[in-house]
């Protein structure tokens, strides 16, 4: 008897969490409506900026951060998102938690086992270990309900600008094999534009392949034959297809090149920050000189 109650209890654990979950998305919402009725100059001025699921980022560009919550931790945010995108997110975050079961939860969800593992914790549970497999392509339910933030945007539009140029440069190179492998074309081999990402050795009847994104060399692979090339080739074009801008698994190292090349490339050089730094310095410099006169 004491067993089936134990196995009750730890089948029913995520039941107050899912409860409390909900209770707190609620006041959010609740929260963001009365914000909301306020004239500008009140939201201004107002200290209410902040609820359990949102808060004010930049209020004079009308931009909030909004957060996944779950057993009073953050599990995951969407910063510097419109204004009028902030309710739309609460509302797509109430339906995610109330399709949460407790019973049997998805934990093939990656943010449905980080609340799971979280509540486990604190009901001195053993937490479940899943892996995810980065190389297929899931469409899981969205909390925030596919709504990103400015910055998030920045590197989406950065990703799919890369993407074309890393695809042609795999086309291009899968073109020039294909024309090699052609007989009649082996009489103007000279002729053929050779790929960016691709090398071939005479000495070894080899090919080296180069990984670009971003303008980067982030991969390479020698020694390769004719075949090998190719089934590489084709492995790189469906990492990039199938790269999740929004759920990167940075556990996987390739992964994590490709998403810290996207993060770079959306920063200031810390160099060129450092000059205006200088810059500044100098300038207060000659203005304290000027008005000590």
């Amino acid at each position: 008897m004491t067993n089936i109650l134990q196995n009750q209890k730890k089948s029913n654990f995520l039941k107050p969490y899912k409860e409390q979950a909900l209770k707190d998305i609620q006041i959010s919402i609740e929260d963001w409506n009365k914000f909301q009725e306020k004239n500008f100059f009140y939201q201004i001025f107002s200290k209410q900026k902040r609820s359990n699921h949102w808060e004010t980022s930049n209020f004079m560009s009308n931009l909030f951060h909004v957060h996944l919550r779950w057993s009073k931790k953050i599990i995951r945010s969407q910063t510097n998102i419109e204004k009028k995108e902030v309710l739309n997110v609460l509302m797509a975050m109430k339906n995610f938690y109330s399709k949460i079961s407790v019973i049997k939860p998805d934990l093939s969800h990656p943010d449905i086992i980080k609340c799971f593992n979280l509540s486990a914790k604190d009901s001195n549970l053993k937490p479940k270990k899943i892996k995810f497999k980065d190389s297929i392509e899931i469409n899981y339910y969205d909390p925030f309900n596919n709504v990103i933030g400015k910055e998030t945007k920045k590197i989406e539009q950065k990703y799919y600008r890369e993407k074309q140029v890393a695809l042609k440069y795999i086309e291009n190179s899968l073109d020039y094999i294909d024309q090699i492998d052609d007989k009649l074309s082996r009489f103007d081999l000279g002729k053929l534009e050779k790929p960016k990402i691709l090398t071939y050795s005479k000495i070894n009847s080899c090919y080296e392949l180069k990984f670009l994104w971003c303008g980067e060399e982030i991969e390479t692979y020698k020694n390769l034959k004719k075949i090998d090339v190719k089934k590489k080739l084709n492995q790189i074009k469906k990492r990039i297809n199938y790269f999740n801008i929004l759920r990167p698994n940075r556990v996987d190292s390739l992964t994590d090149k490709m998403y810290k090349c996207l993060l770079n490339n959306n920063t200031m050089n810390p160099s060129y920050l450092l000059k205006i730094k200088r810059k500044i310095y100098i300038l207060k410099k000659n203005l304290k000189k000027i008005f000590s006169f």
